[in-house]
């Protein structure tokens, strides 16, 4: 994780965590990337991004432990369906 504090998240990073905490639509994420002025593609980038701070755990701890159990599991399944390799192998 990346040290930080509350104060270290941008005003867009913690519109991101917000919209996380509800039970958002599609639209509602596209009219946020067009507000914040993200590509819509970048969205995910981004939230990945955001949940290994210290701030965004801080900020929404139970945001940051569901997008982080999800990546577990993509990548989990990845593993098993052998789409990803372990380059160090």
């Amino acid at each position: 994780m990346v040290p930080g504090t509350v104060n270290e998240l941008s005003a867009h990073d913690r519109m991101i965590l917000d919209l996380e905490k509800t039970e958002h639509t599609s639209v509602a994420r596209e009219a946020l990337c067009r507000h914040i002025e993200l590509p819509l593609d970048k969205y995910t980038v981004v939230l990945e991004g955001i949940v290994d701070t210290d701030a965004a755990y801080s900020y929404a701890p139970d945001v940051v432990e569901r997008v982080r159990q999800l990546r577990a599991e993509r990548f989990a399944f990845e593993r098993r369906h052998g789409r990803w390799k372990n380059p160090r192998s």
